[in-house]
């Protein structure tokens, strides 16, 4: 930012003269850095640490005069208020999955569950081929840019000098950031799919909880109460291992069904309710997380490992030639 700034303000009426050379010589103060002479070649470490300094003390005088400037490295470090919606919806998306359970009760048989359950496994077998969203990542950093875009149409109004090279530096960091938002968008579905997750187990503890909603099957078909025990051992295996809570049996799962005179619509829906919800930790929350990690690492990874603008080395070259002169 501060080098697309002072490439486009030569007369210093958006950053002082004075305030670039001075930021300059406290920057490298007693240990002037290599400069490299290669164009585009990787910074060291010494160069790097000189330009950040040098920047953050020229950004300070510059958050003095235009506030906006944080705004727009807010901006362009990720689409935040995306991140925000897309959770929001993600939330309500789980909780509208659990209506797929029917509104005579809760269903032991969780369909919005498995349904869950199968598209996460879907989403882990794609991933071991190096999963990539590609459409998502797309509307993501084209909301990055839209949200950009449209700061700088309002502030370009109240700070003309600053403009440009704000306009500047948005289009060079959108040539070189794509892989940081790429690794952003994959965190962000991680995360969504944990909070459709999350307001799936909401939704049913409301209806457990709040509406006092029975728990129970509808019956009938090919499954009996014999094949209801063994799909539920299979869906709730691992849920009932940790939590202690057993399996019913082939003759209490009899008694589950809505059709059953003497026990329908009174089936106990805390037990599981509370099944549902080790499930969907352990076949989703879980692993989501995990991944958030990995991604959360993968950002970092990437932001270290962008490509030097083109541009950069001779603009460090200018500026220790000008302290030296």
């Amino acid at each position: 930012m501060t080098q697309a700034i002072e490439e486009t303000d030569r007369d210093g009426e958006a950053l002082p003269l004075a305030e670039r050379a001075e930021a300059t010589r406290t920057a490298i103060g007693n240990n002037p850095p290599v400069i490299e002479t290669q164009a585009g070649a990787p910074l060291s470490t010494a160069t790097e640490w000189f330009l950040e300094r040098r920047a953050n003390l020229l950004l300070e005088k510059l958050r003095a005069r235009s506030p906006g400037v944080d705004h727009l490295l807010d901006l362009a470090g990720g689409a935040t208020s995306l991140d925000r919606g897309t959770l929001a919806v993600a939330f309500v998306g789980g909780m509208l999955l659990s209506l797929l359970d029917g509104a005579r009760g809760i269903n032991i048989f969780a369909p919005p569950l498995v349904l869950l359950i199968v598209w996460n496994l879907l989403i882990y077998l794609s991933m071991s081929g190096r999963w990539r969203p590609a459409w998502f990542t797309r509307f993501y950093a084209r909301s990055v840019r839209r949200r950009i875009d449209h700061f700088m149409n309002h502030s370009a109004h109240f700070n003309a000098p600053l403009a440009p090279g704000l306009r500047r530096f948005a289009n060079d960091w959108w040539d070189i950031a794509q892989p940081v938002f790429a690794a952003q968008a994959r965190r962000l579905l991680h995360l969504g799919a944990i909070f459709v997750a999350l307001g799936l187990v909401v939704a049913y503890c409301i209806r457990a909880f709040v509406f006092h909603s029975a728990a129970g099957w509808e019956g009938g078909g090919a499954i009996g109460p014999d094949t209801g025990h063994i799909l539920l051992a299979l869906l709730y295996g691992p849920a009932a291992l940790l939590s202690g809570l057993p399996i019913p049996s082939a003759h209490d799962i009899a008694n589950l069904r809505w059709s059953a005179p003497s026990l329908a619509g009174v089936g106990e829906p805390a037990n599981w309710v509370y099944l549902i919800a080790v499930t969907a930790a352990l076949y989703v929350v879980v692993p989501r997380l995990i991944a958030v990690v990995t991604s959360t690492l993968g950002v970092w990874r990437v932001s270290r490992q962008l490509t030097v603008p083109p541009g950069l080395t001779g603009y460090v070259q200018t500026l220790y030639a000008r302290v030296k002169t």
